[in-house]
């Protein structure tokens, strides 16, 4: 007969102290805490900007800040040798990157060259009267530019409607455009304007259907070429938009300034003004110069106030900024 029986087990319960429960808990709020943070790092470092810099400050400092020590006991972090110029054989407000602003009149040196572009006929750029004028530099680029954008295109709009203006036609300019407080975003008072350099022009389109256009509102349609390329002939949009706490100035598209390459490349890349890019290169002295890389070649830039550091040998440009100090820029 078989037998059936069947042992029976008694399930015995794990009982918790007050304790240990405690204990569970408070590992359970640890792991759930380390998560969270976990999570959030990874979700900030994601969408953190790769360019931090410039910081959204109106503080301008006008030099590099004194360290007491000379600066030939530093060691150059470059390999460029050089030398010193006495500053006073040179004019702060020579250069393509002078900056003119309601803080900093100017007034133009003798030594600058003013072309009048009626007498120049140029090709590939209309002009919208004849009294346009512009420093010799300025128009060279201005050539280039509009040259290779007729031979890529076929055909290049640009109207130049000003340059250069002297204080006294930046006076009547003023006084016939300023007729209310509001005005006064859009108009530079005679001595402090960016006209008086003879590096900007403003500008409309003309297009082969003979008919003006606003630069603003038709640049991407009738000048993309234009406005994909100004960067690379050394030309800066001098007034953008959202720089008017900057420039003193509301944005205006069709305002060019010719500042040079490289620099007009980084201001462009970085979408800053001429007032933040002057701010970040007197932070650059020669021991420790801004480097800005151009394609295949890199450039070094560094501020000078004092002396004026240059390259023993080779190729440099030095500026003024119109404010006390020089930059010097550099192809390695």
């Amino acid at each position: 007969m078989a037998n059936n029986y069947k042992p029976s087990y008694r399930r015995q319960k794990t009982v918790l102290t007050a304790s240990t429960k405690a204990v569970i808990a408070m590992l359970v709020v640890l792991v759930i805490t380390l998560a969270a943070f976990l999570v959030k790092s990874v979700i900030s470092s994601a969408l953190k900007p790769d360019i931090t810099y410039p910081p959204e400050s109106g503080q301008d400092s006008a030099a590099p800040e004194e360290t007491g020590a000379e600066m030939t006991d530093a060691v150059p972090v470059t390999d460029v040798p050089s030398r010193t110029v006495d500053p006073a054989r040179l004019d702060t407000r020579s250069g393509s990157l002078v900056l003119v602003n309601a803080q900093n009149a100017y007034t133009l040196p003798d030594s600058v060259r003013i072309l009048t572009l009626f007498d120049e006929r140029h090709d590939n750029f209309t002009l919208d009267n004849i009294s346009v004028r512009l420093a010799d530099e300025a128009y060279d680029a201005l050539c280039r530019m509009t040259d290779d954008c007729a031979d890529r295109t076929g055909y290049c709009p640009l109207m130049l409607i000003s340059g250069f203006r002297d204080e006294e036609e930046q006076r009547s300019y003023y006084e016939a455009n300023v007729k209310n407080e509001s005005d006064k975003a859009y108009f530079e008072l005679p001595g402090y304007s960016d006209h008086h350099t003879g590096l900007c022009f403003d500008v409309k389109l003309y297009d082969r259907d003979g008919l003006s256009y606003s630069y603003g509102r038709y640049a991407t349609e009738k000048a993309k070429w234009i406005t994909e390329n100004y960067k690379y002939y050394g030309f800066i949009m001098r007034y953008p938009a959202n720089k008017e706490s900057y420039t003193g100035i509301a944005g205006e598209s069709n305002h060019f300034r010719y500042v040079g390459i490289p620099h007009s490349i980084y201001i462009t890349e970085k979408g800053i003004c001429l007032e933040e890019y002057l701010q970040l290169v007197r932070r650059h002295p020669y021991d420790d110069p801004l480097k800005i890389e151009v394609e295949h070649d890199e450039y070094l830039v560094w501020y000078c106030h004092g002396d004026v550091i240059v390259p023993r040998d080779g190729d440099y440009e030095v500026s003024g900024d119109n404010v006390g100090g020089f930059v010097v820029s550099v192809r390695k």
